[in-house]
């Protein structure tokens, strides 16, 4: 990957260049006549990012490579933006534990001088940056950015009804942003979807947008946004001359092209980022197409910014007591969200297991969007900071008796939004299914579920554990029975327990966990 990365910077360099989708290179047919005419700048996309040090032990992801293809990008003296489509403060263990701190600390690295004000990057926000209940968290990591944070539609609120824009915090805040890229200049806009926490809301995107879109007089305008790609698409649609939507919130990758304009989203956790090499020509066109990059083992960690990682690593482990061993798997324990919000894993098979047989219930489901760690656990220790990753809200165990009708139509659910990524997939225990695609939607039929072994029977009664998450908010994700109207009465209350100190109870007895993938779940 690479290599082939470096191949097409060549290419750019050459100036007459341009990238169709999917990262192949080819003629600049639509570029000006020639390069003299054209104004050149790259933007280097990341969103979604919670670990410094990366995934699966730092060999895949991680922000020291992150420098090390900016630096490469920056190699041939064209301007390189970072632009980032927010979610970076929380939720991790070590922003957990170190008020992510860590995280915007390699952050002011990312320009090589941590100590510098870093004009090339340029932040959106997260809804995950307004975790926090209260605002002193937030407002202090602002502070010590050096670099960009960019907040079109969202409103710092002092009081419910004393809203202003966030920017009012102060620098490094922008409510809209102006490049200025050789004779030309690039509007930035920061948008994140409608939602509202004590100190702070954020209005209507749309309307914010089109607002600070007619207030601008720039040639070319991104949308740095954090909301879910329909949402994107129908941004571009309602607004129309928006050049470039650089986008978060959806954790995997993805790209659309609506009209002219490119909607792109890199897989969280740098796992992937995304490249755009732009030029404008002598008429204001703008020519650009998106790349993928894969962030592996093959790119390697700048040094600087490695060292800085490690130190907050051994900075969190100290904080932690240690990291201690629980237990043994013998399998890979995947936790990455792609697998965990959309098929079967045996992470999610060993977590449902616990919960069947702790609240000694027929069947037990877990949302995938609950398990947090973002990383595989591969065969061999399962260690403390693997506990903490898994576990990162504290949930309590629940029971509850539902129809089989009612189990359908959990299943139904689950499945609905499986290919966006979305975390009310279900990982399941003492049951199995089947669904498929038809008529644009994913299916799953009654014939298509077995429960203990026998045909599921829409009129009976099945005994299920869960979280108590979804028993009180499974409605926020589709779950229509855990409604205030329709919840169902709780059941085995004197089984209820933290999930967390069962399972690391379940694994210590065990000494070794052998759950695998075993057809739970199968896509047709």
């Amino acid at each position: 990957m690479i290599r082939r990365f470096i191949a097409a910077l060549t290419l750019f360099a050459a100036g007459c260049t341009t990238l169709a989708p999917h990262g192949t290179t080819v003629p600049h047919d639509t570029a000006p006549a020639t390069c003299e005419t054209t104004t050149r700048f790259k933007i280097l996309q990341i969103n979604d990012v919670y670990k410094i040090e990366g995934l699966e032990g730092g060999q895949v992801g991680g922000l020291a490579r992150v420098r090390t293809l900016r630096k490469l990008l920056e190699s041939d003296g064209t301007p390189v933006y970072v632009m980032h489509g927010g979610d970076l403060m929380f939720p991790s263990v070590m922003s957990k534990y170190l008020d992510a701190r860590p995280m915007i600390d390699v952050m002011n690295m990312l320009d090589g001088d941590a100590s510098k004000f870093d004009t090339n990057l340029i932040v959106g926000l997260g809804n995950h940056e307004l975790d926090k209940s209260d605002d002193k968290v937030l407002l202090a990591r602002l502070k010590d950015s050096q670099f960009i944070w960019v907040a079109t539609n969202t409103l710092y609120c002092k009081a419910p009804d004393a809203c202003e824009p966030f920017r009012v915090v102060g620098n490094p805040v922008s409510e809209v942003l102006q490049l200025d890229v050789g004779d030309k200049k690039i509007g930035v806009m920061g948008l994140l979807y409608p939602l509202s926490k004590s100190y702070a809301k954020s209005t209507d995107v749309i309307a914010s947008a089109r607002d600070a879109f007619s207030a601008m007089n720039t040639d070319l305008t991104i949308a740095i946004t954090h909301q879910d790609m329909p949402d994107d698409v129908r941004l571009v649609q309602e607004l129309p001359g928006l050049d470039l939507v650089i986008g978060g919130h959806d954790h995997l990758f993805t790209q659309q092209q609506v009209g002219m304009t490119w909607i792109t989203k890199a897989d969280a956790d740098a796992k992937s980022v995304i490249v755009y090499d732009v030029t404008i020509d002598g008429k204001g066109t703008m020519h650009t197409a998106p790349l993928r990059v894969v962030v592996d083992s093959t790119i390697a960690k700048d040094p600087q910014v490695d060292a800085r990682v490690q130190q907050w690593m051994a900075t969190l482990s100290e904080k932690l007591g240690g990291n201690e061993t629980i237990g043994m798997t013998k399998n890979l324990l995947e936790g990455v969200e792609p697998a965990v919000r959309g098929r079967e894993t045996a992470l999610g098979n060993l977590l449902t297991d616990v919960i069947r047989e702790q609240m000694n219930t027929d069947v037990a489901v877990l949302n995938g969007g609950s398990i947090r760690i973002n990383d595989n656990i591969p065969p061999g220790p399962i260690s403390k900071y693997d506990m903490e990753g898994i576990f990162y809200y504290t949930n309590a165990l629940v029971a509850v008796q539902v129809t089989g009708q009612q189990l359908l139509d959990m299943l139904r659910n689950s499945v609905s939004r499986v290919d966006a990524g979305d975390g009310r997939f279900l990982q399941v225990s003492g049951l199995r299914f089947n669904y498929h695609p038809r008529d644009g939607k994913f299916i799953v039929d009654p014939s298509d579920v077995e429960v203990g072994g026998k045909a599921l029977d829409v009129n009976a009664t099945y005994s299920l554990g869960l979280i108590d998450y979804m028993y009180k908010q499974g409605k926020d994700d589709g779950y229509a029975l855990f409604a205030d109207a329709t919840r169902p009465p709780k059941i085995n209350t004197d089984r209820e327990a933290d999930m967390r100190t069962v399972v690391e109870t379940y694994i210590r007895a065990q000494g070794t966990v052998t759950q695998a993938l075993e057809g739970r779940i199968v896509r047709q």
